[in-house]
């Protein structure tokens, strides 16, 4: 599986907080390439993104690392993806690491806008 992975521009964006005066600062970003496949989603694979996030072009991402889902608890960000001109945000991740071929399944959906 890792011959068919490429390298893909991902940015991630640190965890923002309140300064003193309780100001919203959002994290710093930075820019990143992870090696990975992008497949478009299956109709049938559709339920396994978050309600709301259905209607939504959506694919599926085989990473050799791990990527961010929003998570309020640490005010985590979502990693963004570009991929064929798009950008798409990391909705969730799991961790295939049972030693055949370690590796990272994520859903992503596209961002409106771009």
């Amino acid at each position: 599986m890792s011959s068919f992975r490429k390298l893909i521009p991902v940015t991630r964006t640190a965890p923002g907080n309140y300064n003193i005066d309780g100001i919203w600062v959002e994290g710093a970003s930075e820019s990143l390439s992870i090696k990975m496949s992008v497949q478009p989603l299956r109709l049938d694979e559709m339920d396994a993104l978050p309600e709301g996030r259905r209607s939504s072009r959506a694919v599926k991402i085989y990473a050799e690392s791990e990527l961010y889902a929003v998570e309020q608890t640490t005010r985590q960000n979502a990693d963004i993806i570009t991929w064929l001109g798009k950008s798409w945000e990391v909705v969730g991740c799991e961790a295939y690491q049972m030693g055949v071929i370690p590796h990272f399944k994520a859903l992503a959906v596209e961002v409106k806008g771009n």
